[in-house]
């Protein structure tokens, strides 16, 4: 979090959706105590997505107007009503600076039970409604030359059985945050994705089962608090990289890698394609992070 006493966002709009929850509620406080105007959005619902109610956010906008601190409560639904949002930044405080896209439904079931029906709710909240603030935002950011863009993935990436629906909605962000820092990189536009760990709505029927002490453990250890550090750099004014995959929880960060091997040439026969499959999962060759179409190609081109 930002040192005590520090103004770092200062004159800045933060819009932070999902607000309610777990790492939503401590980080719009630690923002509007950072000197942020916080816009806090929470559809407000379950983990599922389903009901609403808009107490919790309104409870976290008084009581961090309490402290003296600047925040409005947004309860418009981030998968259908991003405009809205964006208009309510503008309309109250005249900039859109920040966007933190923090909010995530899940619903968990194997690839039998979770039709199309459910793939499309969760990723209409999770990745495009992250894109539809980016792009109402976008031209307020682009006009002022000046955004952060703090995307959210997951964890479960690397593969979390009985989440696909989930899991392909937070993958999606990976490839999104590359393309918008190419696109935001003229503007002054970073744009970095996140991967925090906390224990939430999100995860407490998954984590139910756990032994007594683990689970303890667990909360207390992975806290919403515990990823505020990593959330809030990337989307202060001292951060300088874009494009990036990181990840957070525990008061720790880590760095997630999508990278790409040299090829193996001639290839002709299956046989050729598994022996190579064998080699290129023993490691050991050359490898890179291009970080655009044109650095893969030509990474595997040899031309770079």
């Amino acid at each position: 979090m930002s040192q005590p006493g520090s103004q770092e966002f200062q004159n800045r709009t933060v819009i932070v959706t999902g607000a309610a929850g777990s790492i939503g509620a401590p980080l719009c406080l630690a923002l509007a105590r950072a000197g942020a105007n916080v816009v806090a959005n929470d559809y407000g619902c379950s983990a599922s997505g389903e009901g609403s109610s808009s107490d919790p956010v309104t409870e976290l906008v008084e009581k961090i107007k309490a402290e003296g601190l600047v925040a409005i409560s947004d309860t418009h639904d981030v998968s259908t009503e991003a405009k809205a949002i964006v208009d309510a930044a503008v309309a109250k405080f005249g900039q859109v600076d920040v966007i933190i896209n923090n909010a995530g439904i899940i619903q968990y079931g194997d690839v039998e039970t979770q039709g199309p029906d459910v793939v499309e709710k969760i990723f209409q909240v999770n990745a495009l409604g992250a894109y539809a603030l980016c792009h109402y935002a976008w031209p307020h950011m682009k006009r002022q030359g000046y955004g952060r863009v703090v995307n959210f993935t997951s964890d479960s990436i690397f593969g979390m059985v009985n989440s696909s629906a989930y899991v392909m909605a937070r993958g999606a962000m990976l490839g999104i945050t590359r393309s918008l820092a190419l696109e935001g990189a003229p503007h002054g536009i970073l744009v970095n994705t996140v991967a925090p760990s906390a224990f939430s709505r999100l995860v407490a029927d998954v984590s139910k089962d756990l032994p007594t002490a683990q689970l303890e453990w667990f909360k207390a250890t992975y806290t919403g608090e515990s990823n505020l550090p990593v959330i809030m750099a990337l989307a202060s004014e001292k951060v300088a990289l874009s494009g990036e995959i990181w990840n957070s929880g525990a008061y720790c960060i880590g760095r997630d890698i999508l990278g790409t091997t040299k090829n193996i040439t001639d290839i002709n026969t299956t046989d050729d394609c598994l022996k190579a499959m064998e080699k290129l999962k023993e490691g050991g060759l050359d490898w890179a992070e291009p970080k655009s179409v044109p650095e893969f190609l030509g990474f595997k081109s040899g031309q770079i």
